[in-house]
């Protein structure tokens, strides 16, 4: 599902009683891994993931 749909989730969960939440991002550490454009995009989608669990 990732983040299509998140905040109608997060607004099913709070009703569920729910206080916290947590998102992952599992990146390969190696001396070629992760490219510049991979940390930039797990860091843009985890800011997406905390700004629509805020609101």
């Amino acid at each position: 599902e990732g983040l299509d749909g998140l905040s109608e989730r997060c607004a099913q969960y709070k009703k569920d009683g729910v206080d916290f939440g947590k998102w992952r991002a599992v990146l390969k550490i190696t001396s070629t891994t992760p490219s510049q454009l991979a940390i930039q995009e797990n860091a843009n989608t985890l800011a997406r993931y905390a700004s629509i669990c805020q609101q």
